[in-house]
């Protein structure tokens, strides 16, 4: 293999071809200087800018994605960042976790954020002008065109996690007076410049929504019909204000391609499509399953061992507070513990019981509440089951416990035996009902019930074992 450029080991994987005809394609004309650091294995004799920018462009952004995250170090990312052309250097930045859009983009110019920008869908300018300080994000946004500021400025007036932070302006829409031969024309001069366009949009001369049409539906209307005749007026909308698990429930409930966005007036505002929502979906999916697990929703592989190390580390301390009180428990029935050894080394399985049981339940619960199943109002009928379950469960592996303690320690027999099946049935009881109650009540309180529950079912399955294990083996034990 000649020597000079390297590049990531990530490219040799993902494109042996592209780099097999970069290599033909050089000669010793072209310069010698290094593309990227010196300590990748895959190494090149020299390089043509031009050839690289064309490998580059013909690759697709997920692609490149993952080139640039397949990269050892920030200088590679961002020289390589170079060579990527503008047109779609955006989209590959938004396909890249936050903190590493961040961290490319504070070294980029504003006018540089402007080139990348004026390639962006609306929707998808404003997701990226978020990742760079406030300050050159205005300046980016006062170099825009008058139509393109305005509606940037008002995308970025949105939370982020609402259906105003997460549509478009980008849309069709016409009159409902409109013939359908008039909007086809108008549709053929227009409608190339918006991309996913699937439905068109019928307003009003106060462009309040009156009611959608699908490209099908037009298509194969006769030409003098009027449109307000043919648009769905019970068609799906959004409020500019809403959450964005809301929207996406609503996506999911009536399987749409695209849904409009009214503000409080309903005036037609934007567009929601569903490649926006199928992100979000991925997004709530992945925070719940942090969160479950007592981790940041930002915490992510490409994060330095800092960042990550602090996030974890509050939950940790959390933890260990919880593990604490637990301990306390413990200690109350130390004598206990030194006459009968034989209960230091059942009660794991009793904590350890519970934990599992509870963990099951709330994640039931959790999922159960996400996709709107589950409130505060109609809850009995999950807790019923759920505690149900939790009974059934105890007796059963009371039972095995209790046969399995029995002959493990013969000197005991019976008595201790009969203990550890009863706590294990009070615990997975306790399990099952904590876990179903604790995300709820969470809820009720406006608080995300995957960002507390695990800590607390924790602390509560712990504590209730250790405490009915050790109690009763205190009275009928000692």
């Amino acid at each position: 293999m000649p020597r000079g450029v390297e590049l990531p080991s990530g490219w040799y994987a993902l494109h042996q071809r592209q780099i097999i005809i970069l290599e033909d394609d050089l000669s010793d004309t072209h310069s010698n200087r290094p593309l990227l650091g010196s300590d990748d294995a895959l190494q090149l004799a020299k390089w043509d800018e031009a050839r690289l920018r064309e490998i580059l462009g013909g690759m697709h952004v997920s692609e490149l994605a993952d080139l640039l995250l397949s990269c050892r170090n920030d200088d590679q990312r961002r020289l390589l960042v170079e060579y990527i052309p503008d047109e779609c250097l955006g989209e590959v930045l938004l396909e890249l976790p936050e903190g590493v859009q961040e961290e490319v983009l504070a070294v980029f110019e504003p006018q540089e954020i402007e080139d990348v920008v004026e390639h962006l869908d609306s929707d998808d300018a404003a997701d990226l002008l978020q990742a760079v300080d406030k300050e050159i994000a205005d300046e980016v946004i006062g170099r825009l065109d008058p139509s393109e500021r305005r509606d940037i400025a008002e995308l970025l007036s949105h939370d982020e996690e609402t259906a105003g932070g997460l549509m478009q302006s980008e849309l069709f829409k016409v009159r409902g007076s409109w013939p359908v031969e008039k909007v086809l024309q108008v549709l053929r001069r227009f409608g190339r410049e918006i991309e996913n366009l699937n439905y068109v949009y019928v307003v009003d001369d106060d462009d309040l929504l009156v009611g959608v049409l699908s490209l099908h539906t037009l298509l194969f209307a006769e030409p003098e019909v009027m449109i307000s005749l043919l648009a769905q007026t019970d068609f799906p909308r959004v409020m500019a204000g809403q959450d964005q698990e809301e929207v996406a429930r609503l996506f999911e409930k009536y399987d749409v391609l695209a849904m409009p966005v009214v503000n409080a007036s309903g005036e037609l505002v934007g567009r929601i499509t569903a490649d926006d929502v199928i992100d979000v979906m991925r997004e709530e999916a992945t925070e719940d399953m942090y969160r479950l697990a007592a981790l940041s929703d930002q915490d992510d592989l490409a994060e330095s061992v800092s960042t990550t190390a602090r996030r974890r580390g509050i939950w940790l301390a959390v933890n260990l507070l919880t593990a604490i009180a637990a301990s306390v428990v413990i200690s109350q029935f130390e004598a206990t513990i030194a006459q009968v050894v034989a209960l230091a080394v059942l009660m794991p399985i009793v904590a350890s019981m519970g934990g599992i049981a509870g963990t099951q339940t709330l994640t039931v619960i959790v999922r159960g509440i996400a996709l709107g199943r589950i409130t505060f109002a109609n809850a009995r009928r999950a807790l019923i089951k759920e505690v149900s379950v939790g009974l059934v469960s105890g007796g059963v592996f009371a039972v095995v416990m209790a046969t399995v303690a029995s002959l493990w320690f013969p000197e005991l027999g019976m008595r201790l035996g009969a203990i550890i099946a009863v706590a294990m049935m009070v615990n997975l009881f306790a399990a099952g009902l904590a876990g179903s109650v604790i995300p709820l009540t969470l809820q009720r309180l406006d608080i995300d019930p995957a960002l507390a529950s695990g800590t607390i079912l924790t602390t509560v399955t712990d504590v209730v074992g250790f405490f009915t294990f050790l109690g009763l083996a205190t009275i009928f034990l000692v």
